[in-house]
């Protein structure tokens, strides 16, 4: 399955009988892909399609991202047909709408976005450890003093939230009441603020990661005012498709989430799950640097423009080189987040068996860049 990438502006975009037609001035020819061999269709330039090859695109399950092609705009997922199980959604609303079991699921959500965040920074001081003598790595400003503190300010962070149960000799003989013992607590609110500390943490200490040419000073967005943080930012809205795409494919409702309230226009529960593999992310975008596959050529820096620093058209083609290698595994670790959250919540919320043995709660079994953590 091919994810393809159209980057040239003017290019004109048909289907002829379930094949993928694109046109360009200096193409000999247009290029011919067949739908059924064509997973996903990303746009990030100004082009001319038709409504007849967007049905085809949702009748082939093909998603599509059509990133903003000015200086303004928001990111456009199309994601094709609905999942049909409506029951899974009502599993869904069931959770969201109980103050308990929302609770420890944003939590859980919590607690493994920190626990990533503190293996992505040990991952990456590894990684400058085992590094040549010949200084390819930026690691001469930063001390390693500096990197286990923050790693360990992570992990007190994480450890507020590990499961604890007031009476766990006795097991719940209805399946909401597994929530009814777990303490503590914790509001949304809360926990958005312990995520915000853990972030700020995590930020501050990745941030040193990078050479001063890239005045990668801190995590700012919209506009983003370095090039990191024009790739991390890129790299985020390709993640928050492919699980929107995760969401849909499974049945869940992507705008009601668990650690996200609803918002108009957010995809609440696609950006829960885009948390539990932002590290991911982050420890490749370190890569692209570190490794010099992006370099200061690659970008526009105007220090007095709205729009201080954009991604050049010669580091669009890197990045999205770069981006092809690591979107399978992306894509699915979304799914197979999606998938264990939905049989944990049919297994608790409706077919539990109160004589059965109990199994740990968590819709996520493993990071695919780390050890498995203690859920």
């Amino acid at each position: 399955m091919q994810n393809i990438v159209v980057d040239k502006k003017g290019s004109q975009l048909s289907t002829q009988r379930n094949i993928l037609i694109i046109h360009y001035q200096s193409f000999a020819k247009p290029l011919s892909i067949p739908l059924s061999q064509i997973q996903s269709l990303t746009i990030t330039s100004q082009v001319d399609l038709s409504s007849t090859l967007l049905t085809r695109l949702s009748e082939n399950a093909i998603s599509v991202c059509i990133l903003p092609s000015g200086r303004s705009g928001e990111a456009c997922f199309l994601l094709g047909s609905w999942h049909a199980g409506r029951e899974r959604r009502t599993q869904q609303y069931a959770v969201i709408d109980n103050d308990e079991a929302r609770s420890y699921w944003a939590s859980v959500v919590v607690r493994l976005k920190l626990h990533q965040q503190a293996t992505t920074l040990s991952k990456i001081q590894n990684c400058i450890l085992s590094a040549d003598s010949t200084g390819n790595t930026h690691a001469s400003q930063i001390t390693l003093i500096e990197i286990e503190s923050s790693v360990q300010k992570i992990k007190s962070l994480r450890d507020k939230f590990r499961k604890r149960y007031t009476n766990t000799s006795t097991k719940p003989d209805q399946p909401s009441s597994i929530y009814d013992g777990y303490t503590p607590q914790y509001q949304i609110s809360s926990l958005l603020g312990t995520e915000g500390v853990g972030s700020a943490v995590y930020f501050k200490c990745y941030q040193q990661f990078f050479a001063d040419e890239w005045r990668f000073y801190s995590r700012n967005r919209r506009p983003p005012k370095d090039p990191v943080n024009v790739v991390l930012s890129l790299s985020y809205t390709l993640l928050q498709h492919l699980c929107q795409n995760a969401t849909y494919s499974v049945g869940f409702d992507p705008y009601h989430g668990l650690l996200h309230s609803p918002n108009y226009g957010r995809q609440s529960l696609a950006c829960d799950f885009a948390e539990l593999q932002r590290s991911t992310i982050d420890f490749w975008v370190w890569q692209l640097f570190d490794q010099n596959i992006l370099d200061s050529a690659d970008f526009s820096m105007a220090n007095d423009s709205s729009y201080p620093c954009e991604l050049l058209k010669s580091g669009r083609s890197k990045f999205y080189k770069a981006f092809a290698a690591i979107r399978p595994i992306l894509s699915k670790t979304a799914l197979s987040h999606a998938w264990l959250w939905q049989n944990r919540l049919q297994r608790y919320h409706c077919h539990q068996d109160a004589t059965s043995v109990q199994s740990p709660l968590s819709f996520v079994s493993h990071h695919p860049e780390a050890p498995t953590p203690l859920l």
